[in-house]
């Protein structure tokens, strides 16, 4: 079953007051100044359809996580977040997974990527075919399904997947179910402050694979109020990822922190396509990672659309960090 909403208290029972002002965590310290606010967001509540983190954890679990990740965001970055009146744009990507509201249960759910597509990038852009989905660990075998190379993934959550060729014998579907089954069980995010994977009730889906590269490469635009700021080209290998970073006319960035991504670089036609569908897709969404995949005739298929890209961790410049969150309207984005 999904996992049940715990409500946070807007008016601040006698019981959380006690809990809160009990630590002086940093973060504990700024969610006090939150709750304290007449017109904070603790006043108010998200409109139809909407969740935020703070109408998802309860008290005591808001708390340490709030900690526990404010204490890792300090690990890369040398300071706490401000969640308070953020600035950078790290503090407001860690700020956002608890104040930020997001559309459930679309957000983070494999299954509803397509209906971030708005009808003028239909034209543009489109998902990957699901041939096949249940909430059950039973995976299609033999030729249930048409022969060719699928990706079977978790609706849910990140890195549980598995590049699968059709027809499959009863052997390796009875290894995937096992494997699966317990993917399906897993609350992925839930202690990182990403809810939103935990609003839905997990499905397994066998998705069409797009290219014929057996590491295929992502290409993410991250997109700041229907702008594109930055791009990422990723790819994933059998034992970890290369990537390279961009900035938004395809140079690649000076300081590169791993061993850059091996791909063919796409077509201008299919640069401006994809970036004509990326503006399209995060016009509304105010900070947002827009991901694409090309086949191989540079035909650009969503992949995922990502509304906390790395959690605020990854680290950045302090000039790169000002300038993006600038960019980034913070009351906007909270409502």
């Amino acid at each position: 079953m999904p996992h049940k909403i715990e409500q946070l208290p807007a008016d601040r029972t006698a019981a959380g007051n006690e809990e809160l002002h009990g630590s002086r965590h940093p973060l504990v310290t700024q969610l006090c100044q939150l709750m304290a606010d007449p017109a904070g967001p603790f006043s108010k509540r998200p409109k139809p359809g909407y969740l935020r983190g703070i109408d998802f954890y309860s008290v005591h679990n808001l708390l340490m996580i709030l900690q526990a990740m404010g204490d890792a965001f300090r690990k890369t970055h040398g300071r706490y977040p401000d969640i308070v009146a953020p600035e950078m744009l790290s503090d407001k990507i860690f700020a956002s997974k608890f104040l930020r509201p997001l559309k459930v249960p679309q957000s983070g759910n494999k299954l509803l990527t397509s209906s971030f597509i708005p009808q003028a990038a239909r034209e543009l852009t489109s998902c990957a075919p699901i041939v096949w989905h249940s909430p059950v660990a039973k995976v299609p075998r033999g030729d249930a399904i048409e022969p060719g190379v699928y990706y079977l993934k978790t609706s849910h959550g990140c890195d549980m997947y598995r590049r699968i060729a059709y027809p499959l014998n009863d052997e390796q579907a009875d290894a995937l179910d096992e494997e699966f089954g317990r993917y399906l069980k897993r609350r992925y995010g839930v202690a990182s402050g990403n809810w939103w994977h935990n609003v839905f009730k997990p499905e397994l889906m066998v998705e069409k694979a797009i290219g014929s590269k057996e590491f295929t490469t992502s290409l993410n635009y991250l997109v700041i109020g229907g702008e594109i700021v930055r791009l990422v080209a990723f790819q994933k290998l059998a034992d970890g990822y290369r990537k390279t970073n961009f900035d938004p006319d395809w140079t690649a960035e000076a300081d590169q922190d791993t061993q850059p991504a091996q791909f063919r670089m796409p077509s201008d036609a299919a640069k401006e396509r994809m970036a004509e569908a990326a503006r399209l897709i995060g016009a509304k969404l105010g900070y947002v990672r827009v991901d694409f995949l090309l086949d191989d005739d540079e035909r650009p298929f969503l992949g995922e659309v990502t509304f906390t890209p790395g959690n605020g961790l990854n680290p950045m410049s302090p000039e790169l960090e000002e300038k993006l969150g600038k960019m980034w309207d913070w009351s906007d984005a909270v409502g």
